[in-house]
């Protein structure tokens, strides 16, 4: 005869009674006493449902979730216990879940009883969010996991919304199955070694970690930004501006950018006409930055003492978004002249490899001795002191233009986002946006000869012009030797055209799975493009799982 359970829940609870039978149970299978269901209490990341099981006697626990469509079940408390705390994750928004929770005997797996079903229908996204459209899914063909997409939204065509951010978790069919909805815009979100997320915000230097259940753990912020206040609770830091890159090393120290602002009495004045007299200038110089997860700064590295600061590239002229940052700080025109948009720690050798926007050149330092070891780029413009770090080209390969987020893969190649944009440097003409092109490329580079060759790109379908002027990233995917490509700052101009410039036009990107194949497979893809405003993708991430404590 079935045994029944009656449990009055308490109105934080839903304030509901949870009826359950276990049915058809073997005489001696574990029982269950209590079960909570607790769905989403933190309206910011709402797709989270808790749940708190009671057994008679120690049982291991699973949790079968039907959808209707994709049914699957969670094993994640196999620890024997009477007592066990439910964590589901994984829940696509405004879908209705039938869950039912299986008790498993821990010696004998055929002594195993059932509750009945309990249903929730999952709240929907907010209605800003942005638009996932899916092109590409062969889930058999991918890297196992989820993609973690931080959206952000440009209204209009001056500049982001700063008071809104969308962090998105797809799984392998695009669908959107995790996400956190942000008080401000998140340029960058990664997984520390602890398991939680940690992003930041605009270039302030706010950081911000977060649990599944997009609870803030921990906050930093930097000090010396002038007006700055200090959020509540905040780790504060001793350091401006944190932009582009937020790492954490073996040590648990994290490793970022910062920048400074010096001042040159006769600085370039003009990207294409070199007889134009120098002229004095506040030079945006960028910052290589350690700090400790107390907020202590460990080092610091500014590349205004490792790149020659008299070497300018299209754009460094430019202010840039620093413009707000150091409004009514310079006294001169304001220059920002690297644009560093990544550095990496390249745990063979304990070295940095960082990449430079507005210099179209990425370069290894030395974080010990302060000392380059070889720069990739364009070999014109570069003094004497300089000239003998770079990299000779082998074969047909072509240098990067502006290019991002510069890692070194598994089998020690250099992998990159190499936009394209311009293919020149000053004072040579820039190559227009319809000739210009984008593609993911890896190096092979032979620091004892010093060269770098060429070994596999992509550069987007045979019949597509693939061209993103801003933003983008590749990353190598362990289990498969894939690479994600996040093409993320795509512009098009009202007549359809590419276009340089986030002001020129909408706003778009795509997220990329491709093959290590010449030619590559595309085996994921998804859009993000809304008639309603632009959107862009800075980086995406490929979590293994969505659980913190998964391996």
């Amino acid at each position: 005869m079935p045994m029944l359970f009656f449990v009055q829940v308490q109105a934080s609870r839903l304030a509901v009674g949870l009826l359950f039978a276990l049915a058809g149970c073997s005489r001696g299978s574990p029982e269950l006493l209590r079960l909570e269901w607790t769905p989403g209490t933190n309206p910011r990341c709402p797709l989270v449902l808790e749940g708190s099981v009671t057994t008679n006697r120690t049982a291991r626990v699973r949790v079968h979730l039907d959808d209707g469509e994709r049914p699957r079940t969670i094993e994640r408390w196999q620890r024997a216990a009477t007592e066990h705390e439910l964590l589901v994750l994984g829940l696509r928004p405004a879908t209705h879940y039938a869950l039912v929770v299986e008790l498993v005997d821990p010696d004998d797996p055929t002594l195993r009883s059932f509750s009945a079903p309990w249903t929730w229908t999952t709240p929907g996204l907010p209605a800003w969010f942005p638009p996932v459209h899916v092109t590409v899914s062969r889930p058999a063909r991918m890297e196992p996991g989820f993609t973690l997409v931080p959206c952000v939204r440009w209204p209009d065509q001056g500049d982001v919304d700063r008071q809104r951010g969308a962090l998105l978790a797809l799984d392998e069919h695009g669908d959107i199955v995790w996400f956190y909805d942000a008080p401000h815009a998140i340029s960058e979100a990664k997984r520390l070694s602890n398991g939680n997320l940690v992003y930041y915000h605009g270039t302030l230097g706010d950081v911000v970690e977060l649990d599944p259940r997009g609870d803030v753990l921990r906050r930093w912020s930097t000090t010396r930004i002038p007006g700055k206040v200090l959020p509540e609770g905040a780790i504060p830091i001793d350091a401006g501006t944190l932009h582009h890159e937020l790492r954490e090393l073996p040590s648990g120290n994290f490793l970022t950018l910062s920048t400074e602002l010096r001042s040159f009495a006769s600085y370039p004045a003009s990207e294409t006409d070199p007889n134009v007299p120098p002229m004095p200038a506040s030079v945006v110089g960028d910052v290589i930055l350690e700090f400790r997860p107390d907020g202590t700064v460990v080092r610091r590295w500014p590349v205004l003492d490792l790149l020659d600061p008299y070497r300018i590239g299209y754009e460094s002229l430019d202010s840039g978004f620093w413009q707000n940052v150091h409004a009514g700080t310079p006294e001169a025109p304001l220059r920002d002249w690297a644009h560093v948009n990544s550095v990496f720690h390249d745990e063979r050798d304990d070295s940095f490899i960082v990449s430079s926007y507005h210099q179209d050149a990425v370069f290894k330092l030395d974080p010990t001795t302060g000392a380059l070891r070889w720069i990739l780029g364009f070999p014109t413009g570069w003094g004497e002191r300089w000239q003998p770090l770079l990299l000779d080209p082998i074969g047909d390969g072509l240098y990067p233009f502006h290019q991002h987020a510069a890692t070194v893969t598994p089998h020690g190649t250099l992998l990159l986002f190499d936009n394209g944009k311009y293919r020149a440097l000053p004072p040579d003409p820039k190559v227009p946006a319809e000739q210009s092109f984008s593609r993911a490329v890896e190096f092979a580079i032979d620091e004892e000869r010093g060269e770098f060759r060429e070994v596999w790109s992509w550069g987007g379908r045979p019949d597509e012009h693939f061209f993103t002027p801003f933003l983008g990233e590749t990353d190598w995917l362990p289990r498969t030797g894939h690479v994600l490509v996040t093409d993320g700052g795509r512009v098009r101009l009202p007549d359809g055209r590419p276009g340089f410039h986030p002001a020129q036009g909408r706003k778009w990107a795509r997220i990329v799975e491709v093959t290590h194949d010449r030619p590559a497979e595309v085996v994921f893809e998804i859009v993000i493009d809304d008639p309603r405003c632009g959107w862009t993708v800075y980086r995406s991430e490929r979590l293994a799982s969505l659980y913190a404590d998964a391996p």
